[in-house]
């Protein structure tokens, strides 16, 4: 049965595979070789492939000799061929119904973006943007990247001055910061993140933004506590965390506080269709984080008035991304290592490989949805106009 499976795995994989088991028996001759240290790791990844493997290699009971890229990619499209998984979205109605969820999503999302702003400034770029970057050619640098994304999103949501804009999950402020200085708006975030919270507070102070930036702590269901009404909104990165059976909520809240005729920008991870989920990434990197697909999404706003201007999948821009974010890391793994652990290390260098992986194979895309609340005649066509040949990645 190993060799069957192995023998299956290594068509998959560039190069082929080999497994060296602890015995020092081999099986397979392929250039990426899998080093296997104790003898419960195969029977674990048998009973469960992806927390078998993605729980012994955190705990260095397996080494990948070559390309960890290479095999995750292989592994992923393999089971992705074979696997078909399903999971019961009861507890979850249930907690809702006892109003204990809320509570629960604040505890995840902390979890993971409290971890501190000096563990996520070590190798994310000078804004602190932790979402999918935009690269107009093979040479922008982060920085960039990430800048022509904000760009495309401010030129989307057609800022001018006067705006009144709301960033639900603003992470550490890049856009109300950003966005108040080049077009003269009132800009206000909200965040669950303490840190993020008091990083903002503190940009707000340093740049005189006092009265034109804001920022909360607080979730999105407490929106309309604010009391305020907005033209332009817009959420990056945060609508992974709604989780299942949120979203018709999530727009609920957004259609309350956005004026008739405003636009709303949405960002996210999302699938084309529904389909599983990397339960340990749920587990051990986004507890309670879902993927939604384009069906879902869709289907959560009706009845809302929304209306969809445009559609775009920066699908291979997320790869590039996370390419250049894990890149980043091992520039600072041995730092890592002394601070957090071993165990950390290989645990985050497994979560930022596999989702390079996920977006490169076409298992998970990046979408950027454009609506508007009410039919809106005079935006502007959406059109892309390129100068020259776009790269090739």
């Amino acid at each position: 049965m190993v060799e069957s499976l192995i023998d299956n795995i290594s068509r998959y994989v560039n190069g082929g595979l080999s497994v060296e088991f602890h015995d020092g028996r081999v099986i397979g001759e392929g250039k990426c070789r899998v080093v296997i240290k104790h003898p419960k790791v195969i029977r674990d990844i048998l009973r469960d492939p992806e927390m078998g493997f993605g729980e012994h290699y955190m705990k260095g009971d397996i080494e990948v000799k070559g390309s960890l890229e290479d095999l995750l990619c292989g592994c992923m499209r393999y089971f992705s061929d074979r696997k078909k998984a399903s999971e019961s979205n009861l507890l979850r109605l249930i907690l809702r119904f006892f109003g204990i969820l809320k509570y629960i999503e604040i505890k995840e999302v902390q979890r993971h973006y409290d971890l501190g702003n000096d563990f996520y400034s070590l190798w994310l770029d000078d804004s602190l943007t932790y979402s999918c970057a935009f690269f107009r050619s093979k040479d922008s640098t982060l920085e960039e990247a990430q800048q022509e994304k904000r760009r495309i999103i401010y030129e989307k949501l057609q800022l001018k001055e006067g705006d009144r804009l709301l960033d639900i999950g603003c992470g550490w402020g890049s856009i109300i910061l950003e966005a108040a200085k080049l077009y003269d708006i009132e800009a206000v975030g909200i965040t669950v993140s303490k840190q993020q919270y008091e990083y903002v507070k503190e940009k707000i102070r340093e740049f005189n933004l006092e009265r034109k930036v804001k920022v909360y702590l607080l979730h999105y269901e407490d929106l309309p506590k604010l009391d305020q009404k907005f033209n332009k909104v817009v959420s990056v990165g945060m609508f992974e965390h709604v989780g299942k059976g949120r979203h018709r909520r999530f727009f609920e809240i957004v259609s309350s506080v956005l004026e008739n005729g405003g636009l709303f920008l949405l960002h996210t991870i999302g699938k084309v269709h529904p389909s599983s989920q990397s339960r340990w990434i749920r587990k051990y990197i986004f507890p309670g984080g879902y993927l939604p697909s384009i069906e879902e999404v869709l289907r959560a706003i009706r009845g809302f008035d929304f209306n969809l201007i445009d559609l775009d999948d920066w699908r291979i821009h997320y790869y590039f991304t996370l390419k250049e974010w894990l890149r980043r890391f091992y520039q600072v793994s041995q730092y890592v290592i002394e601070k957090y652990g071993q165990n950390f290390f290989r645990m985050w260098e497994l979560y930022l490989t596999a989702s390079a992986v996920s977006f490169y194979i076409g298992s998970n895309h990046l979408f950027q949805f454009l609506f508007s609340k009410g039919v809106v005649n005079d935006y502007p066509v959406m059109r892309r106009v390129f100068h020259e040949p776009l790269f090739v990645f």
